[in-house]
């Protein structure tokens, strides 16, 4: 867990040191599939303190993940891969070779942890489980649902990532 900053005169900046593996979900008839991205030099915070000061009393969040891009033209690079908007994700059936960050109902979701490949997961592999986030929070800490998602934002260009 990130939570150190190299500090100058004009303030402080957040160290990015961490490894998490996103799963972005596509739906279907026949089950889930899960498509991870490892994302290194990433920053999590899991500081309930930070939380509540940055997002108010009321803040039923348990991390923010900050992700950097690199823009290159018209595209948002992250880990190799070309950010999508969800819906624009959904539609490009480019899933391994794309990325997004998707909230609400149908979240994406991601885990402290070098996942090892970025093979797509299916539910059914899982169903001993219900399906695989179930699997991950079970067996895994440190598994955080997107509840919201900030950016991309352009002049330090980064998203940040709330989970709980």
């Amino acid at each position: 867990m990130a939570t150190a900053s190299t500090c100058f005169i004009w303030g402080c900046i957040p160290v990015y040191k961490d490894v998490v593996t996103i799963f972005n979900r596509k739906e279907s008839d026949e089950g889930d599939t899960w498509y991870p991205t490892i994302l290194r030099n990433v920053q999590l915070n899991m500081d309930k303190a930070a939380i509540l000061a940055k997002y108010g009393p009321n803040a039923a969040d348990s991390a923010i993940l900050n992700i950097r891009y690199v823009q290159d033209g018209n595209n948002k690079i992250i880990a190799g891969k070309r950010w999508l908007p969800p819906k624009e994700w959904e539609k490009s059936k480019e899933y391994s070779e794309t990325i997004t960050f998707t909230s609400g109902d149908r979240f994406d979701f991601f885990w402290l942890g070098d996942w090892g490949n970025e093979h797509p997961v299916r539910d059914a592999e899982y169903a001993s489980y219900i399906d695989f986030y179930t699997f991950m929070n079970k067996t895994y800490d440190y598994v955080f649902a997107i509840s919201s998602v900030g950016g991309p934002y352009s002049i330090i260009p980064h998203f940040e990532i709330l989970g709980k």
